[in-house]
């Protein structure tokens, strides 16, 4: 399988540049999944204000824009997204093809002074069933960052058979060391891929730099690190192999 993970600060639906990636990467390569950070083709939500309408609106030109994307390039596109919904406003992760569209709400949000999530949006944090995927043989689902913290919804993906998580993230504050330690901990006692997808660019608040740094990467089954891209902006094409998976499973014995 061939993913296409694309690191980006905030864009608009139809940015040339962010256009300019896909289609010569596209072009090239047989792409089965493109994935997109956190908070890349929405604000991040502390430069958001709670019009519903307005957001509303954002949502429907993102969804027609992923739409257009995956129709034209034949492949998924997962890319979380702030979804408009009853009047109610949702931090989600759509994935979406030629064919189908499927949306995974978040139930779990950050509640600290300086990142309330919480109070932003109206997740319901009951917990559910995983989003499971199913791209060229492999079970693909997805986890927002702060969610791969919590040990019972990996518990739930290991049920689900779960071989990649992709998980997209708007880290900051020089954490990524942190992100690549518990990340690859958890494909290694889950025997599957993770993919983690860092947004770049910046975010100011009381004469603070908030630095989203990129450095996205992979995670292989057996714990070890695979492909990481820097830290600026741009595009990394990645192959998954079964025969990793198989071997870790094989060998570990944790799925």
């Amino acid at each position: 399988m061939k993913i296409l993970i694309s690191q980006f600060a905030n864009i608009k639906p139809n940015s040339k540049t962010f256009n300019k990636y896909l289609t010569n990467a596209c072009k090239k390569k047989d792409i089965d999944m493109i994935v997109i950070g956190e908070y890349v083709l929405n604000s991040f939500f502390k430069e958001l204000n709670s019009d519903y309408t307005k957001l509303q609106k954002e949502f429907l030109a993102i969804e027609s824009y992923l739409q257009s994307i995956a129709v034209k390039y034949k492949t998924t596109i997962i890319a979380p997204i702030i979804e408009c919904k009853d009047n109610k406003i949702f931090k989600s992760i759509m994935a979406i093809n030629d064919k189908t569209k499927n949306t995974y709400q978040a139930q779990k949000l950050m509640q600290m002074n300086h990142w309330n999530e919480c109070s932003f949006f109206d997740n319901d944090l009951k917990q559910k069933d995983p989003l499971v995927l199913k791209i060229n043989g492999f079970n693909v689902s997805v986890l927002f960052g702060f969610e791969t913290h919590f040990d019972e919804l990996w518990i739930k993906l290991k049920k689900k058979n779960i071989d990649i998580v992709i998980v997209p993230t708007a880290s900051t504050f020089n954490s990524n060391a942190r992100w690549s330690r518990l990340l690859q901990t958890r494909s290694f006692l889950n025997n599957c891929f993770v993919v983690r997808v860092n947004r770049v660019g910046r975010y100011m608040e009381d004469n603070i730099i908030w630095e989203f740094y990129g450095e996205s990467f992979i995670s292989l089954p057996d714990g070890n690190l695979g492909d990481t891209l820097g830290n600026k902006e741009g595009i990394m094409i990645s192959e998954i192999k079964k025969a990793i998976l198989d071997e870790a499973k094989e060998n570990w014995g944790f799925r």
